[in-house]
């Protein structure tokens, strides 16, 4: 699916609440409309992305699992 960004949320030793941290700040760079496209390997992810677009009025248009990798594609409001 296309997408105008792109945010690596893996592991990488992160505390559990760091990648909900990272797109809160990498959002701020984003315009209203475009797709993020945001990686991670974590699968509290499955719970906290649905939560952090609620919260944040985003849309999550889709969310899938490939090669061990959970991607989802978020629209910014």
């Amino acid at each position: 699916m296309k997408h105008d960004h792109f945010i690596d949320a893996k592991g990488k030793g992160m505390c559990c609440s760091a990648p909900v941290t990272i797109l809160s700040k990498e959002f701020k760079h984003v315009k209203s409309g475009e797709i993020v496209l945001v990686v991670s390997d974590r699968v509290a992810m499955i719970k906290d992305i649905p939560a952090y677009c609620s919260l944040t009025k985003h849309e999550l248009i889709k969310q899938e699992e490939k090669d061990g990798l959970l991607q989802f594609w978020i629209k910014k409001n």
